[in-house]
């Protein structure tokens, strides 16, 4: 009877049968060329490149919006939709990307899919989110503004503001009661009471903005008195001349040039001189610290939502801008290829 298994042949552990055999690596290095092959070929290295690029150039806006939402003066004022479009917009575009080449890639024909067609698209893809920037950026840019001659032109009446003005108004008249006045803050006062979100917004600005009072008024003889000191011609512009923004401490007004002031503004008698002074340099107390800061609440909110949402706004324009030339540009290129093509292969086929 034969013997099993052979004499002399070689004998392997269950579960690992060829592994060791002589052919096996030269078997396995085709398949693994073959799957790299497939991996890296023109179709995925277009989609993934693309994808990358996309979202490097989203990574601006995205991280922007992020930043307005994460800005308690700028959602107060105009809430969080154009930051909450600018980031579904931005993820859509790239979506809307990945979309386009798998059905390009797999319903067009072989013959189609060429150089022109592929930088085509991303031309498209770089003008349209260039354009949804642009777009974007205009009611972002106009918000800021709006917001910001509200607060300093119109803010005890704007319809903006008002509503803040009048808790502002309520809880310093409750911090200028005796009982009161002697605590560290508001809060621990009678009569308080919290009134989400105008209480909490108030208490974020004393605190983030080092500042005190929202659209303050001085009260009896010295609101008079400053409406006295008012040049003739202020009368006629609106709102504007009611509004005293103050952010100079009160160590660094000198009596002399406010009494030069006084004098050449409102032609006041100098028995009404020291009484104006007084309601030039009196600032509220602040509601919820003793801290007492010297600088005017909406005055700090109005420059924070101008130098922050407005420079946003600006910026997301110009890079809208940008993406759009860069299309435009890539598109003269791509026909200036084609017209020295063109010569090439008209000179190969005249030799």
């Amino acid at each position: 009877m034969a013997q099993y298994p052979p004499a002399g042949s070689q004998t392997f552990a269950y579960g690992e049968p060829y592994l060791h055999e002589e052919g096996a690596p030269q078997m396995m290095a085709p398949m693994q060329e073959g799957q790299q092959k497939k991996l890296f070929n023109p179709r995925n290295v277009f989609i993934g490149t693309g994808m990358i690029l996309l979202m490097m150039l989203c990574i601006v806006p995205i991280w922007n919006a992020l930043a307005l939402l994460s800005d308690f003066n700028y959602i107060f004022w105009v809430g969080s939709d154009i930051p909450t479009w600018m980031v579904s917009l931005c993820l859509c575009i790239i979506l809307l990307y990945l979309l386009t080449v798998m059905v390009f890639f797999n319903a067009a024909k072989p013959y189609v899919q060429t150089e022109q067609t592929i930088m085509m698209i991303a031309n498209i893809f770089i003008t349209l989110l260039g354009l949804v920037l642009m777009l974007i950026s205009l009611p972002l840019s106009r918000q800021a503004i709006s917001t910001y001659n509200n607060l300093m032109y119109r803010c005890d009446y704007s319809e903006q503001t008002h509503r803040l003005y009048e808790y502002s108004q309520v809880l310093h008249n409750i911090r200028r009661t005796p009982t009161c006045a002697e605590k560290y803050t508001i809060e621990e006062c009678p009569g308080y009471e919290d009134a989400h979100p105008y209480t909490t917004f108030l208490k974020q600005m004393e605190g983030t903005f080092r500042c005190s009072g929202f659209c303050y008024r001085p009260a009896g003889d010295a609101a008079l008195i400053e409406s006295k000191s008012e040049p003739e011609g202020g009368r006629y512009l609106g709102s504007k001349g009611q509004h005293q923004d103050h952010i100079t401490p009160l160590t660094l007004a000198s009596s002399a040039s406010l009494d030069k002031h006084v004098h050449s503004a409102g032609q006041l008698p100098p028995s009404a001189v020291g009484q104006v002074k007084e309601a030039t340099l009196t600032y509220p107390p602040t509601l919820f610290s003793d801290a007492n800061y010297q600088a005017s609440c909406e005055g700090m909110a109005a420059r924070d939502m101008k130098n922050f949402s407005g420079d946003i706004g600006f910026q997301t324009f110009y890079q809208g801008i940008y993406l759009v030339l860069i299309a435009i540009a890539t598109g003269f290129l791509k026909l200036i290829g084609f017209c020295i093509r063109r010569d090439a292969d008209y000179k190969a086929t005249a030799y």
